[in-house]
């Protein structure tokens, strides 16, 4: 048996070992991505993954000559475009300009108010405020209803309550300071760092939410630009998008169209794209389906107004323009932003 002395001094050297191991470990790289320096920020799918190696460090900040109107300054001005939608419409990602609300603001001079979905999806939300009247109140000139793509038959692929009256228009806080994470130096992302940057050599999904993939040609600023982090979902929602399934959001989304042009009022719909569906053409030998959402809708007879987001986007990757969307985050940058927001499809529409 260890006597006394003999345990507490090889549990004092374990207990040495554990403290530095994660002091060692948390100084040179969890804190990276928990608490960023120089007021910086870092992705989702970086902090999920833990792969350092992979973190795209940006600042918070507005440059654009216009903002939209949001909760703190909504002020019951004279409203040309609504937005509702999810953390694209949100201003996830963050990084310059974080927001493709202000880009319309600052493209068309107009006041561009961002609403939350009150409760229900954004679809429904401008139903119910179609049939409470506030729509028919504040005329909007366009209702834009952004979704993420792999939501979106979870979303909208199914009957819609029509009659919808109980919703409230309640506009979004904007962005005004980066969040960070509450982590103690002791945490077990020190241990599943080293233990998930192992497993990607050998498995895309290591960390079990986040993929890890090679890419063909070079597509972001960080390292070679060659490697890629894809959220889970992207791969996990593709078999809910069949063909009936987008035949009912197409025919969910015209019939809002037709209700909202009682009042003069354009529908858009806005998907962002999957990352993973934007780039898959750039995938290294890639292994994977492809998300046929936008070959399944494109043909179909639309009463709104359809903003092909995969389609704006691509030849940007085509012609090797870097960091479309965040390399670190399943959120887009401002140069998707700006290309979405320019596209012909605004420009010929607004009016």
């Amino acid at each position: 048996m260890l006597s006394s002395k003999k345990f507490v001094k090889y549990f004092m050297i374990v207990l040495g070992t554990y403290l530095s191991y994660n002091l060692i470990v948390w100084n040179l790289f969890m804190s990276q991505i928990f608490t960023p320096k120089d007021g910086t920020s870092v992705g989702d799918l970086g902090r999920m993954s833990y792969q350092v190696d992979m973190l795209h460090n940006r600042e918070l900040k507005y440059t654009l000559p216009k903002s939209h109107l949001y909760k703190d300054n909504y002020k019951n001005q004279k409203i040309d475009i609504i937005t509702i939608g999810d953390s694209f419409s949100r201003g996830g990602g963050l990084g310059e300009n974080t927001y493709y609300q202000d880009f319309l603001a600052s493209e068309f001079d107009a006041n561009v108010l961002n609403l939350m979905p009150s409760g229900y999806t954004a679809l429904e939300t401008v139903i119910g405020l179609y049939n409470n009247g506030y729509l028919a109140k504040t005329k909007p000139k366009m209702v834009i209803v952004e979704s993420v793509e792999r939501e979106i038959p979870r979303r909208y692929a199914r009957k819609l309550d029509f009659n919808l009256k109980n919703v409230v228009a309640v506009p979004q806080e904007k962005t005004k300071k980066l969040k960070y994470y509450s982590v103690n130096m002791i945490n077990t992302a020190n241990f599943k760092f080293p233990w998930y940057t192992f497993l990607y050599n050998f498995k895309d999904n290591a960390s079990g939410k986040v993929y890890k993939i090679k890419l063909n040609k070079s597509l972001f600023s960080i390292g070679d630009g060659k490697k890629i982090l894809m959220y889970k979902d992207d791969f996990d929602y593709m078999p809910h998008f069949t063909k009936e399934a987008i035949e009912q959001v197409n025919s969910n989304f015209n019939k809002v169209a037709k209700m909202l042009k009682t009042l003069n009022i354009k529908l858009v719909f806005l998907p962002a794209t999957d990352k993973y569906d934007l780039y898959s053409d750039f995938i290294k030998d890639n292994k994977y389906p492809k998300n046929p959402f936008f070959d399944l809708i494109r043909p179909l007879k639309k009463d709104y107004i359809f903003v092909d987001t995969k389609k704006i986007l691509l030849p940007l990757l085509e012609k090797g323009v870097k960091d479309v969307y965040w390399i670190d985050d399943s959120h887009w940058t401002q140069k998707a932003s700006y290309a979405v927001t320019h596209d012909k499809i605004f420009t010929d529409n607004y009016k």
